[in-house]
């Protein structure tokens, strides 16, 4: 049965994409485990790369920087940082990609420890009429605003978790509250050692 806080989460999630330009259909976590994703994680990267891409996914260029796979790693750094491989290969193995997946998130973790902005794990976070507590995988998903200081989330923290603080959201007026909230609940372990979250995939010993 799907808890509360999942249905809420479900509905505000679906009701926010239908209002995007653009959908991605994303990777199952079937799809993520069959490439090597933790069990434990699987949900959450499931809920991310429905907002990214599938294994063989490219973006259309912008301002000179192309996006590949499931979790659109660019060419503007990120992907030269994290694979040595060419985009082609990256491509085709989506093995490569959730271990380069995994890699990044547990160093974006680490970074948010070391900003503090893990503190506001276990606060309650309204925006546009939907609440939901902070958690772990919340902060990871608000992540992909950046977490380094100066940024949209840490402005939020900063701000004492105010939605409508300046610099807490992009250019199209997306807000890192909508991260939080649409990321919240699920089980990241494999990333932070720890679990405050929901996971409906049995871990297979």
């Amino acid at each position: 049965m799907m808890t509360y806080a999942r249905k809420l989460r479900s509905i505000f999630t679906g009701a926010l994409t239908l209002t995007g330009s653009i959908a991605f259909a994303g990777e199952s976590a079937v799809s993520l485990i069959a490439a090597g994703m933790p069990a434990n994680c699987a949900e959450y990267a499931e809920n991310v790369s429905k907002s990214e891409g599938n294994f063989n996914s490219t973006s259309p260029v912008v301002n000179g920087v192309t996006c590949y796979g499931a979790f659109q790693f660019c060419n503007s750094g990120t992907f030269q940082r994290y694979y040595s491989g060419t985009p082609q290969e990256f491509l085709n193995d989506p093995r490569a990609q959730v271990n380069v997946w995994v890699k990044y998130q547990s160093s974006e973790w680490n970074t948010a420890q070391r900003l503090g902005l893990d503190s506001a794990v276990g606060k309650e976070i309204c925006y546009r009429g939907t609440c939901a507590q902070i958690t772990q995988s919340s902060i990871l998903k608000a992540c992909q605003f950046g977490c380094g200081k100066g940024g949209k989330l840490y402005n939020l923290v900063a701000s004492g978790l105010d939605c409508n603080a300046p610099k807490t959201a992009d250019g199209a007026g997306t807000s890192v509250c909508y991260y939080l909230i649409s990321g919240a609940g699920y089980e990241v372990s494999c990333i932070t050692g720890s679990n405050d979250g929901i996971n409906c995939i049995p871990n297979r010993a």
